[in-house]
C-alpha cells in the first residue's frame, strides 16, 4: 500500500513538472500576431509561423467550428502568405472530392466561372460566410492572372456539390459501362443509378444496404488495371459515403470514422498522385486534422473515433511532410451561418492554455513542434479549447504541431456575394 501511495505521488509530481514545463514554454515562447485581416499584406509577423512550418509540403489549417469568423479571416491571410512567400499552390477543402477534382479540372478559369463554381461546390458554412468573401470571390480567381495560380481540391467523401448533382450519375454509368460489369445488364441497374440521387433524402437503411452490396461487388470485380485509378477511388468514396450514411441512420458510433478514413485516403491521393510535386494547404475542422486522438481525455471532445489526421499521419512520409496548425480561442460568441442561433462560447478552464495568454494579446502563435524537440520526454496533459469550443485535457503538444490563438471569437456574417 505504501509503495502504491509513493508511486502515485511520484507520477503526480512528474505530471505536475511536465505541466509547469509546457506552461512556462507557452508563456516564454508565444509570438504575437499583429493582424488577421486578409488586407494586412505585411507578412512579417507570420514569418514565425513560416519558420515553424519549415519544409513541410502539407499544411493543415483547422478551426474549432464551422462558423468561426476570425479564424476564417486568419486562415485567409495565412493562405495568402503561404502562397506568395512559401510556394503553396493547392488549396484542398473539407468538401466534395468529385466536384473539386473532376469538376475543378473542367471549369473554365475565368473570374465569374471560378467564383460561381466555388459557391456551388464548397460547403455553404464557408461560401456563405462574409469573412470568407475575400478568399472565394476575390483572391483565388485573382491568382489566375499570375504565374502561380491556386488549384482547388476537395477530399470529403460526402459528394454534395452542384457538379456532383449534375454529373456523378453519368460519370458512374460511364465507368461501369467501360468496365462492362454485370450489373449494367441487370433489371436492378436503373434502381442502382437512381439511388445515387435519392440517397440524399432516403432514410431506408435496407435500400442503403442493397446499394452498398451492389457497389461492393463492382469494386471487388473491377479490372486489375483500374485498381490505382481515380475512377476506382471515386467508387470507393461513393461506397464509404453510403456506409457512413447507413451507420448514421442506425446511430452507430463508427459513422464519422468511416468518413474520416476515406478523407485520409483522398488526401493521400491528392498529395502523392494528383499533386506529387506541389505544396498543399488543407482547410478543415480541427477535429478532422488533429493527430493522436487517443491523447485527448475521454470527454465529450473525444468520442472514441479515429479521425483523418490520425489515419493520414500513420504514413511516415505523410507525417514527416505535414504541419498541423490548430486554433484556440478564449471568449466570445459562436454559431454557424446555417443556423440563426448564436451561443456564448464555453469559458476556458481555470488553469489552461487560453488563460496562460496575456490579457492584452489578441492573436498569437505557439509552436508545439519546437516544444517536442526541446522536451522529447515531456507528455504533459493540460486544458485547452483545441478540438471544439469546449475545454479538454490532452497532451496537446502531440495533437497539433502549433496553435494559432484568437482571444475573442464571433460568428460569421452572411455573405452578400451573388445575392
Amino acid at each position: 500500500m505504501k509503495k502504491l501511495i509513493l508511486l502515485t505521488f511520484v507520477l503526480f509530481g512528474v505530471q505536475l513538472f511536465a505541466q509547469n514545463n509546457i506552461k512556462k514554454y507557452v508563456q516564454n515562447n508565444l509570438k504575437a500576431v499583429k493582424a488577421i485581416s486578409p488586407d494586412s499584406l505585411d507578412f512579417s509577423d507570420l514569418e514565425v509561423i513560416g519558420n515553424a512550418i519549415g519544409n513541410a509540403r502539407i499544411v493543415m489549417l483547422g478551426e474549432q467550428d464551422h462558423g468561426d469568423a476570425p479564424t476564417f479571416l486568419a486562415k485567409t491571410r495565412l493562405i495568402k502568405y503561404l502562397h506568395e512567400k512559401k510556394g503553396f499552390d493547392v488549396l484542398a477543402f473539407e468538401s466534395d472530392f468529385y466536384a473539386l477534382t473532376a469538376g475543378w479540372d473542367a471549369v473554365e478559369k475565368k473570374k465569374d466561372k471560378i467564383e460561381d463554381f466555388l459557391k456551388k461546390n464548397i460547403f455553404s458554412v464557408w461560401t456563405n460566410c462574409a469573412q470568407c468573401d475575400d478568399l472565394f470571390y476575390n483572391y483565388i480567381s485573382k491568382t489566375y492572372k499570375t504565374r502561380s495560380p491556386i488549384d482547388i481540391a476537395g477530399f470529403d467523401s460526402q459528394l454534395h456539390g452542384d457538379y456532383s448533382n449534375q454529373n456523378l450519375k453519368k460519370f458512374v454509368d460511364s465507368i461501369l459501362n467501360k468496365w462492362q460489369v454485370r450489373l449494367i445488364k441487370s433489371k436492378k441497374y436503373n434502381t442502382f443509378l437512381s439511388f445515387l440521387d435519392s440517397s440524399k433524402i432516403s432514410k431506408d437503411t435496407l435500400k442503403y444496404n442493397v446499394f452498398i452490396n451492389q457497389i461492393n461487388t463492382v469494386i471487388e470485380n473491377a479490372p486489375e488495371e483500374f485498381r490505382d485509378s481515380y475512377r476506382y477511388l471515386l467508387l470507393r468514396n461513393i461506397r464509404e459515403d453510403f456506409r457512413g450514411g447507413a451507420a448514421f441512420l442506425k446511430k452507430e458510433k463508427n459513422s464519422i470514422e468511416i468518413r474520416d478514413k476515406q478523407m485520409a485516403e483522398n488526401l493521400k491521393w491528392l498529395a502523392y498522385q494528383k499533386y506529387p510535386n506541389k505544396k498543399i494547404i488543407v482547410w478543415a475542422h480541427s477535429a478532422h486534422i488533429l493527430k493522436n486522438p487517443h491523447l485527448i481525455e475521454n470527454t465529450v471532445a473525444s468520442e472514441g473515433w479515429n479521425n483523418m489526421g490520425h489515419f493520414f499521419t500513420k504514413d511516415s512520409l505523410a507525417s514527416k511532410e505535414t504541419y498541423l496548425l490548430g486554433f484556440s480561442s478564449k471568449n466570445g460568441m459562436v454559431g454557424r451561418i446555417t443556423n440563426p442561433k448564436k451561443y456564448n462560447a464555453n469559458p476556458p478552464a481555470i488553469d489552461c492554455f487560453e488563460n496562460w495568454m496575456p490579457a492584452d494579446v489578441s492573436y498569437a502563435f505557439v509552436d508545439f513542434e519546437m516544444f517536442r524537440k526541446l522536451h522529447p520526454s515531456a507528455k504533459a496533459y493540460f486544458h485547452m479549447k483545441g478540438k471544439w469550443h469546449g475545454s479538454s485535457e490532452a497532451v496537446w503538444t502531440e495533437v497539433f504541431d502549433g496553435i494559432f490563438y484568437i482571444r475573442d471569437m464571433y460568428p460569421c456574417d452572411k455573405s452578400e456575394w451573388g445575392n
